[in-house]
Parts: structure tokens; C-alpha cells; sequence
């Protein structure tokens, strides 16, 4: 499947899951509002991702099991929207796998910067979704849901317009 197509494809089930979590199985509340603003940021960002990296990944085992645990973190968080500690953890969780994806990458792609620089990227975004955890945790969660959402919004405004992660 050509880079384009599969991009479309991932994200269009991702958003479908995210739509219909958010109208039809999260909890009302006012924190359903900065969880789908996340969400539909990641999946904003997540098309670009794939059809970035879809070109340049090798097909092995290692990369394709780790995109199925990414599908499932994806999905995951889509479904969790509405509950601040499941939210937060499956977010932790989404991250925390993410970075595997391009560190398998490294032994049989020349791109090594370009690579670096994406797990360094997607390492803040565990550690800023632990610290979202945290603070969900302490009794905050509306607030880190808030911050959570206005931060990732604004990184992904400079990752992908004003400094671009996703050229060669």
C-alpha cells in the first residue's frame, strides 16, 4: 500500500474510533472537551507520520508488531476519552511505545538524525503525559486535561509548520 493510502486508511479508523467514542461511549463531562482536542491533534499528526515514515520503513516482524501495540495504544486512547486516568495512562502507554517504532529503525535506516530527532519528539510526549498522569493522579484532571491539550496542540503547530519533523 502506497504511503498516501495507508496514512488514510490508519487515520480515518483512528478518527472513526475517536468519533465514536467521544458521541456514544465516554461519559459526559466537561473533560471530553481537551481529550478529543488531543486526540484529534494526534491523529492530525499521525497522518503525516505514516505517510512519512510508511515509505522509508523496512518490512520486518519487529516494525509490524510494533505498529499493531501502536494501532492498539491508538484505539485505546480513542476509547478512553471522558476518563481522566484511563486517558492519561493509554496516552503514557502510546508514547512510551512510539519511540521503539524508529529505535528499530536505526540499525537498517541511513536516516540516523531524522530518526534521533523523532525519539527525542516522541520522548517529551511521555514524559509530558506522565506528568499529565501525575497530576490527573494528585486530583487535577480537568486542569491537566486542559494543559495537556494546549500544550500538544501548540508543539504540534511548531513540529509541523513552523519546524517541519516530517523531510528528509
Amino acid at each position: 500500500m502506497n504511503p498516501q493510502a495507508k496514512a488514510t486508511l490508519a487515520t480515518g479508523v483512528f478518527a472513526l474510533f475517536g468519533l465514536v467514542s467521544l458521541l456514544f461511549l465516554a461519559p459526559a463531562g466537561p473533560i471530553i472537551i481537551p481529550h478529543a482536542i488531543f486526540y484529534a491533534v494526534l491523529v492530525l499528526n499521525t497522518f503525516f507520520s505514516i505517510r512519512f515514515y510508511a515509505g522509508i520503513q523496512p518490512q520486518s516482524f519487529p516494525q509490524m508488531f510494533i505498529d499493531v501495540v501502536l494501532v492498539v495504544a491508538y484505539i485505546a486512547v480513542a476509547l478512553s476519552i471522558g476518563q481522566a486516568f484511563l486517558f492519561a495512562w493509554t496516552a503514557l502507554f502510546l508514547f512510551v511505545a512510539a519511540p521503539i517504532k524508529y529505535a528499530l529503525m536505526l540499525v537498517t535506516i541511513h536516516h540516523r538524525e531524522l530518526l534521533q530527532r523523532k525519539i527525542f519528539i516522541d520522548s517529551m510526549g511521555a514524559v509530558s503525559c506522565a506528568v499529565f498522569l501525575v497530576f490527573t493522579m494528585l486530583g487535577y484532571p480537568l486542569e491537566a486535561a486542559w494543559v495537556f491539550a494546549i500544550v500538544f496542540s501548540l508543539a504540534n503547530v511548531y513540529l509541523l509548520l513552523i519546524h517541519p519533523m516530517y523531510r528528509l
